[in-house]
């Protein structure tokens, strides 16, 4: 958890998944991860407040090849990420 403010911001991670894929614009192997997390009230409100850029920031991801989804349940958050480094065992 990180401190804002005081306040404590936290994402807790609940499920991880990966797959190999293959990037459509250039045709190159890379890696899909799938996480699921739930995250405290602050930053949950900083998410509504503030936009994806604090939660990326604090999951060390930027908007490059990342994608976040709020669920209906307003704590839970699937962030998708294709990581272009893809190792040779998995391509």
């Amino acid at each position: 958890m990180a401190k804002i403010n005081g306040f404590q911001y936290g994402a807790e991670l609940l499920c991880k998944s990966s797959f190999p894929a293959t990037l459509e614009a250039d045709n190159l192997p890379c890696i899909i991860e799938v996480m699921v997390y739930r995250l405290n009230a602050v930053a949950a409100t900083s998410y509504s407040l503030d936009g994806e850029d604090p939660l990326l920031h604090f999951l060390g991801l930027d908007k490059t090849d990342t994608y976040i989804t709020r669920h209906e349940i307003d704590d839970l958050f699937t962030v998708v990420h294709a990581r272009k480094e893809a190792e040779p065992w998995q391509q």
